[in-house]
């Protein structure tokens, strides 16, 4: 493979490390200084968007590039630099939208850690030596990788890009919904700001605009005021978790296959843990990491590749910076648990008990937990444990006069599959494509019709996310009820997900080949893929497989002529579906391990696609690719056989 030289690298400074130490700048302060508009919040911009986290740097990116100089974006956040957040795992089309806007695996995999697809396995209470498995195999990185990320570096990242495109992106600051009057129209909106560190009463600065976004995830701060959110029927989902050191012995894994590039799901009747493999950033200058991002994001500018980029040992040494592999470890149980009376002698706290209740009850996670160490207050003071509870929700109202919502605001699932991110950055892309054509029609006719034309634009939006969540959300109870029986897990619940996604992203992304989305390609798979989870075949098994499931309380075992009839049903669906699906072209033997080429269980498979490898020097996961003849993380030179992929069956083809 021939591999890309560029003559002229950009060089590695420090101008915001120096600007913060000469001008002893806060956070804050040397995050807004980079601002086009200046530190100062500007008194008009066409769209306002409250809240920085990574739906409203989505939208604000996507916006200054769908249709670049026509928005002005100002982008307010209270929190004085981007914060530690949960929802780590990302998945293809999340690397797609990266791609597509330059930062692919050469730069990414230097701040992030590698994700090379989904691994499972399924416990039965009482039963620890009988458990099933299976694996989605992620993408070959030579096209297209996957990533583990620390939210406050993505956002970090993701801060500086929007700056780039022109959005000024202001933190210390939050919008006062209270005193803001949001109005129908054109700049008819006048947007308070105050500064949030000094809980000031008065505004700090007034913003006359078109649009304000709510971009405040779960708190839902402007769409909270429009309705109340709606809960679905059925149990509802507690997540406890905490932060752990990531081992380098994987021989003492108790569980078949165990890869720590992979998102590991350790699935149990009462829900599922996540195992997640992280490279941390925690402690270290703003300024400094700034300075690493900036030139990263030089690099991939100047398309500099992989192996005349510094490793990830020699970035953190240039920019004096420190870094370490940890190991995010969560439970996502149903609400519905009926827990001992006293849980004393598993922690002091809620979150430690629940999550220790569940480790230990499970002697095969006992075991792999024993190769784990608990990391005290990663994140700051008394951010050992944590805790989140009835984690499903929607608002029933996601626009109106003057506003929208994107992302968590509009509604959240469950943690599984990671749909905050993946899924919910449709609604953040597609929001912003009409967020442009809103407004130039707006503009193009009369005053008196701007509203009438800005709410006709957004009806679709409307109806998309009205129809999201729900899908979402069955989606989640297909996924729980399967993980009643190892059976249904292994045969029914993990290929059907594989099948169904990768089917309705089979134009235009499997068709194109190699990964690579223009912005209306991106648009049309954004929308549309969703995990699967509006796929006709999808639906039909999911609404089946829980109207037979449901029945059966938590702690009850599922009859074996049930589980039988689940297995018939699933085998039945997918067979009508395969033979009429054109995605019956994709490789499917190689990308589900349970599954031949026509997603045919075949009891005791084991072949698939291997697309990752690990570095002899220092152990770290990499992508195989031919042209990157170092080590990403230690430079260490890589055999060439560790950069190969393996195929299965060994056919050359994406």
């Amino acid at each position: 493979m021939a591999v890309d030289v560029v003559d002229k690298e950009p060089m590695p400074k420090h101008t915001f490390a120096e600007r913060a130490a000469a001008n002893n700048l806060n956070d804050a302060e040397i995050l807004n200084s980079n601002n086009s508009a200046g530190p100062d919040v500007p008194s008009d911009a066409d769209v306002v968007i409250a809240g920085g986290g990574i739906h409203g740097l989505i939208y604000a990116i996507q916006s200054a590039t769908v249709k670049s100089g026509n928005l002005s974006v100002s982008l307010i956040e209270k929190n004085s630099k981007p914060g530690y957040k949960i929802g780590e795992s990302t998945l293809p089309a999340f690397s797609l939208w990266c791609k597509l806007h330059g930062l692919t695996a050469d730069y990414l995999l230097r701040i992030f850690g590698l994700k090379d697809g989904l691994a499972f396995y399924f416990m039965r209470e009482n039963d620890a030596d009988n458990y099933g498995d299976n694996l989605i195999v992620g993408t070959p990185g030579e096209h297209l990788s996957g990533y583990q990320v620390e939210r406050p570096v993505s956002e970090l990242l993701f801060t500086l890009l929007a700056q780039r495109q022109g959005v000024n992106v202001y933190h210390g600051k939050k919008v006062d919904f209270v005193a803001s009057d949001v109005q129908g129209g054109l700049h008819n909106s006048k947007i308070s700001v105050v500064d949030a560190a000094k809980e000031a009463t008065q505004p700090s600065a007034s913003i006359d605009t078109s649009l304000l976004v709510d971009a405040t995830g779960r708190f839902r701060q402007l769409a909270s005021k429009k309705a109340s959110l709606k809960r679905f029927e059925g149990f509802n989902t507690d997540a406890f978790w905490a932060y752990y050191t990531h081992p380098e012995d994987k021989r003492k894994m108790p569980f078949r296959g165990y890869e720590g590039c992979q998102t590991n799901h350790l699935c149990i009747p009462e829900g599922w843990f996540w195992v997640i493999r992280l490279l941390s950033w925690e402690g270290n200058s703003t300024a400094k990491m700034m300075d690493m991002l900036t030139y990263l994001l030089d690099c991939a500018e100047a398309g500099v590749p992989s192996d005349q980029l510094p490793c990830t040992a020699k970035l953190a040494e240039m920019f004096d910076l420190k870094y370490q592999w940890v190991t995010s470890v969560g439970v996502a149980a149903r609400n519905d648990v009926k827990y001992p009376d006293d849980l004393a002698q598993y922690g002091s706290t809620e979150a430690e008990r629940k999550l220790n209740y569940f480790i230990r009850k499970y002697p095969r996670i006992n075991e792999l937990m024993t190769n784990f160490e608990l990391i005290q207050d990663l994140y700051g003071p008394k951010t050992t444990f944590f805790v989140r509870k009835t984690l499903t929700y929607q608002s029933p109202v996601v626009s109106g006069p003057g506003w929208l919502a994107i992302g968590d605001a509009c509604g959240f699932t469950n943690p599984l599959y990671s749909p905050g991110i993946n899924v919910g950055m449709a609604s953040s892309t597609y929001a912003a494509e009409l967020t442009h054509k809103a407004l130039d029609d707006a503009k193009q006719g009369s005053i008196a019709a701007a509203e009438s034309t800005i709410r006709k634009i957004f009806a679709p939006y409307d109806d998309f996310i009205t129809n999201l969540i729900p899908s979402l959300d069955q989606m989640n109870r297909f996924n729980y009820l399967c993980f009643r029986d190892p059976r249904l897990g292994e045969r029914v619940a993990i290929p059907w997900q594989y099948y169904a996604s990768a089917s309705v992203g089979f134009d235009p992304l499997h068709t194109q080949g190699t990964f690579t989305l223009d912005q209306e390609q991106f648009g049309r798979y954004a929308k549309n893929w969703l995990w699967g989870a509006q796929m006709p075949a999808y639906d039909a098994i999911a609404r089946e497989t829980v109207k037979l499931l449901s029945p059966f309380s938590l702690g009850e075992e599922v009859p074996g002529e049930v589980v039988q009839k689940v297995l018939d049903t699933s085998a039945k669906l997918m067979a009508a579906s395969f033979a009429e699906n054109p995605a019956k072209i994709i490789r499917w033997g190689g990308k589900v391990k349970s599954h031949d080429g026509m997603m045919r269980y075949q009891e005791g498979k084991t072949g698939r696609d291997h697309f990752t490898s690990q570095c002899a020097g220092c152990n770290c996961w990499t992508i195989r690719r031919e042209d990157w003849t170092l080590c990403h993380f230690c430079g260490m030179k890589r055999q060439p056989a560790d950069n190969v992929i393996q195929w299965e069956p060994a056919t050359v083809m994406v």
